[in-house]
């Protein structure tokens, strides 16, 4: 089998709130998966991005799974020892947000994790809050539901919004691994009834410098778009009297974001 690498992806990004009151909303974006052995190569190919350099876009290590500078997948291997899990040898795909003239927020980013044959092991959803916290969540315990779409649960253990309490909540997370289409899906529910969801929808393009312009043109600046809609999207829900959860202190296996 093989592992698709490094590519650009196009879509939409949506939510979906049905109570305590309704709140809707649809975004065009993009994205890049990094194959985490072929950012030197990019680097070196792809005009106007930088690996752990200063660039137009670039990517670094310092950006994911704590502070750290030690290479992204090295980092996420010591963390998946934490929770009695292997990395393995095999490729390790990780869909994020790159930064942009040097600034990124990431919402949530994930590591699609693969065998030495290619097959898919599991995901990492590797979310980070406003407040400089991160949490990462293993999603291995993967149910097949058709096709490559596969299942997991998770009790939600990490403080996101201040309109979204933590007792009692869990996630479904359905999740398509890369190919010539991405998808993953989050239901959040409180008891048996679901009170949210997400889902971000992408198509494959080549990373490419042209296809890197070209995603750059359509969506300036996408990072300080992405924490500029975030607040316009708390300041809907505070009009609508949304009501107000305080942060709680971060669970004890969560990191500080660069």
């Amino acid at each position: 089998m093989t592992t698709p690498g490094s590519a650009l992806y196009l879509g939409t990004v949506r939510h979906r709130r049905f109570s305590p009151v309704s709140n809707r909303f649809k975004y065009g974006v993009y994205q890049l998966l990094f194959d985490l052995d072929d950012l030197g190569r990019l680097d070196e190919q792809v005009r106007g991005f930088g690996y752990n350099r200063a660039s137009l876009v670039s990517f670094h290590d310092a950006d994911h799974l704590g502070a750290g500078r030690e290479p992204v997948r090295k980092k996420l291997r010591k963390w998946l020892e934490t929770q009695g899990q292997e990395l393995g040898d095999g490729p390790v795909l990780l869909l994020t947000n790159p930064r942009v003239l040097g600034y990124v927020f990431n919402p949530v980013s994930y590591f699609f994790c693969f065998d030495g044959a290619g097959a898919f092991r599991f995901t990492v959803a590797e979310v980070n809050n406003t407040f400089g916290e991160t949490f990462c969540y293993l999603l291995d315990d993967q149910e097949s539901i058709g096709g490559r779409a596969v299942r997991s649960n998770r009790e939600k253990r990490f403080h996101v919004s201040p309109f979204m309490p933590i007792e009692g909540l869990r996630y479904e997370w359905i999740v398509t691994p890369p190919g010539d289409h991405l998808t993953v899906h989050i239901d959040e529910f409180q008891g048996d009834t679901k009170f949210f969801d997400a889902t971000l929808n992408l198509a494959r393009r080549p990373l490419t410098s042209g296809t890197l312009a070209r995603a750059l043109l359509r969506y300036p600046h996408l990072t300080a778009r992405t924490m500029a809609l975030i607040h316009w999207q708390a300041a809907k829900l505070w009009l609508k009297k949304t009501p107000f959860f305080r942060k709680p202190e971060p669970p004890e296996n969560g990191l500080t974001a660069a």
